[in-house]
């Protein structure tokens, strides 16, 4: 080109200091091994002193990670505050809750909740709370909370990436004005105006991915819709990327020649609108890094100078990590960055394919291959299909679809009567598009539950996959055998050391206040699920109704269970008809396979028991109904339900119980029963012992007797119970007869979820939150 190119590899060398840095910084050893397994390779190609930069450049950054991270790990703090703030967003409102990001005077982000009490209120606040809006409120400041359960969300590590520290839990508004309107706000204001007209013309299905695709917003998608994306594989073609960029850049930088704009002109008004389109598309991770990479290339083509796509990327990832280092838990920053640096050092595969086929094949291949691991790391699973859909719905967005969003966009302001024209098209096109992925994603044969690899295997996965991919490129299919071993043996890894553990476990799942108990045998013999957790529901006005509710089945329990490799549940057992033990069952029959389902066999079973039992027999579960008497054995573990007695009338006291031996202790797990239940079986059983008792009903007062402690003798009890739950769970009384019986308490509302994990008969409890 007769320009100065720079040197390849000048940057990424600096990226990959910073990710070894980062990962030394939460894992020494591991990281400290990486780090110096990279400079031993290097050593053969870079002189000397350039390793010793990059050796320093390692301390530098492993001592930035280590002040930046040290001085964000503040003790925890919840506070009464009366402060001013200013709208740095748009406000949420989904039923009775309003959410917004705000700012205080001293220019700290936080995330606002406020619960409306009327449809008066919600209206007003609805109008009044704007971009810009500043407003005195009253309100608790606090900590966002961690995880209580293994592999959940992180909220607080969430919220970080977004540079929030803390929450403001408001309880009144007032003196609300209109703040100081600047550039960044009026293209905020821009982007909302677009998005409303979008909304106006488009139907309320269709909507939400126009302006996915134009705007970087998927509030409102249906949630059907979204989850056959996501587990398909397909939710990155909703999100603006790369590929967006460059499509709606090349069609400014077109336009722009057509009118006769000269060329140095053009690349000016280019660096300025790629900013501006930053914000416009909600300034994703993905849009940033495109957007900072076509930047840097326009502008050191002024000079003739050449930046291989490589050092761009890895420029923006520099930039990124030093301004918000959090950035870097961020899973779309994480699948962005990786996706895209295995697709740029694959560039000479692709340019050895025949046809566009084989090259959307190798992209889409490569693509899945790449983010498989940080797929597994967050959502535990995959679909088989999703290379194949990638081929087809790859160029159908890209080609067709993306290009006709932005035309029909433009239409709708100019020309609105012929923009509705590209409106029905495209509601045409999105209505059989989404058909189809709702109908793929039903079949079931073709997800599979992985479960989320531990650290040294998520880093096998990327050597494994380097070595394949560098042989490819190399000596092409020469090798199938070497090839298919290398990319087939980090998954076989994965399938032995997680979904087929040696190691045994029982979980008490922190589901608020509740119950939820997994059991699972080693090599994956047998996966019991003891309740589900639920949430006690009351009637609210259509005002009131929110198009998401939390559901502890659905977003604690199932999410969990997939992170340990879980597909089926053999033995679904519903110890009793309350809806804080099965209230959540749907859920958990929606989104796994149920071997059989066990209820108590009682009379007058509650209305919400029998709408499980009628769900799965519609769904051709097999009911049993259990009491007294009957057992179960699995690979030599055996289970003995000692409650309820047949035909007892549905009650606490008629929970199911079941007792077991498992990694050398023995376990009672009572469900709700309360005294008298506790009566009925030390008689029916007088010599049993006891070494771990699930606490009956939350460690309510009416529940764990002197007599039956003294009788049973255990040795470790477990309370589960919501923080600060209205009953007062557990009570005192239960915490002093368990401390004078010199049992070993945990409790999830302190320890989050316990488990005990063993092996043959050796075991050892664990928690997710130590003692305070």
């Amino acid at each position: 080109m007769g320009g100065v190119a720079i040197r390849s590899g000048t940057f990424i060398y600096f990226g990959l200091i910073i990710v070894f840095a980062f990962l030394s910084y939460h894992h020494f050893s591991l990281g400290l091994t990486v780090m110096v397994s990279y400079f031993y390779l290097l050593q053969h190609r870079l002189e000397q002193r350039f390793l010793l930069i990059l050796l320093t450049s390692y301390g530098i950054c492993l001592l930035f990670f280590f002040f930046h991270f040290e001085s964000q790990n503040q003790d925890p703090i919840e506070k009464k505050i009366e402060t001013n703030i200013s709208f740095t967003g748009y406000p949420k409102v989904d039923g009775d809750k309003l959410s917004a990001t705000v700012k205080t005077v001293t220019g700290e982000k936080l995330a606002l909740t406020y619960y409306v009490r009327t449809e008066e209120e919600k209206t007003k606040w609805s109008s009044i709370l704007q971009l810009n809006t500043v407003c005195t409120v009253n309100g608790t400041l606090k900590t966002p909370p961690e995880p209580t359960n293994p592999n959940a969300f992180n909220y607080r590590q969430y919220l970080r990436t977004q540079n929030i520290k803390y929450l403001i839990s408001v309880d009144t508004i007032r003196t609300c004005q209109k703040g100081k309107e600047t550039f960044y706000t009026n293209l905020l204001k821009y982007r909302e105006q677009s998005m409303a007209l979008i909304n106006h013309y488009f139907p309320e299905r269709i909507a939400p991915f126009i302006n996915a695709l134009l705007f970087g917003n998927d509030d409102q998608m249906e949630e059907t819709t979204a989850e056959a994306y996501r587990q398909l594989g397909l939710s990155h073609l909703l999100a603006i990327s790369g590929l967006h960029v460059t499509i709606i850049s090349g069609c400014v930088y077109f336009i722009l020649l057509r009118l006769g704009i000269s060329r140095e002109s053009v690349r000016t008004g280019m660096l300025c609108f790629l900013p501006i389109y930053a914000v416009i598309s909600g300034a994703a991770p993905s849009v940033i890094r495109a957007v900072v990479m076509a930047w840097l290339v326009l502008f050191l083509s002024k000079w003739k100078t050449v930046i291989h796509p490589v050092d761009a990327l890895a420029i923006s990832f520099i930039i990124f990590a030093f301004i918000n280092p959090f950035i870097l838990y961020h899973v779309g920053f994480q699948l962005s960055y990786l996706v895209t640096f295995g697709l740029l050092l694959s560039k000479s595969l692709f340019e050895r394919t025949k046809s566009s086929l084989e090259n959307g094949f190798w992209i889409a291949l490569l693509s899945q291959l790449v983010a498989l691991p940080v797929l597994l790391n967050y959502f535990y699973e995959f679909s088989f299909l999703s290379i194949f859909l990638n081929i087809i719905y790859v160029p159908l967005f890209s080609v067709i679809i993306l290009p006709l969003c932005l035309l029909t966009y433009f239409l709708l302001f100019l020309f609105p009567a012929i923009g509705q024209l590209g409106v029905n098209l495209l509601t045409l096109i999105f209505s059989n598009v989404n058909r189809f992925a709702e109908w793929v994603y039903q079949f079931d044969i073709f997800h599979i539950v992985l479960g989320r690899p531990p650290l040294i295997l998520f880093l096998a996965f990327f050597i494994f996959y380097f070595i394949g991919f560098t042989l490819l490129e190399r000596d092409g299919l020469k090798k199938k055998k070497l090839l298919i071993t290398l990319f087939v043996v980090p998954v076989c890894l994965q399938i032995f050391m997680v979904k087929f553990s040696p190691v045994g476990e029982v979980t008490f799942i922190d589901v608020g206040q509740g119950d939820s108990i997994l059991i699972r045998l080693p090599f994956n013999q047998g996966n019991y699920l003891i309740d589900t957790g639920g949430k006690v529901t009351f009637p609210l006005e259509d005002w009131q109704e929110r198009r998401t509710n939390f559901d502890p089945g659905e977003d604690i329990v199932a999410p969990f269970l997939k992170s340990r490799g879980i597909s089926k549940i053999d033995k679904l057992i519903l110890t009793h008809g309350d809806s804080d033990h099965t209230g959540s069952a749907l859920a958990i029959l929606e989104n796994f396979r149920i071997g059989q389902v066990l209820v108590g066999d009682t009379l007058e079973k509650k209305e919400i028991e029998l709408n499980i039992i009628n769900e799965a027999k519609k769904r051709g579960i097999p009911i049993t109904k259990v009491s007294a008497g009957m057992q179960w054995e699995e690979a030599g573990h055996k289970f003995f339900i000692i409650a309820p007695e047949k035909a007892a009338v549905s009650s606490n006291d008629a929970s199911i119980c079941i007792y077991s031996k498992l990694g050398g202790q023995s376990w009672l797990f009572t469900g709700d029963l309360e005294e008298i239940g506790e009566r009925e079986v030390i008689e029916q059983f007088p010599q049993l012992e006891v070494d771990v008792l699930k606490v009956g009903h939350h460690g309510s007062k009416t529940s764990t007797t002197e007599l039956f402690l003294s009788k049973i003798k255990p040795e470790f009890g477990v309370i589960s119970a919501g923080r600060d739950n209205r009953y007062g769970h557990p009570h005192q009384e239960v915490l002093e007869r368990l401390n004078a019986h010199k049992v070993m308490i945990y409790r999830t509302d302190i320890h989050g979820a316990v488990t005990y994990k063993y092996f043959l008969s050796r075991g050892k409890f664990s928690t997710v939150v130590h003692d305070p």
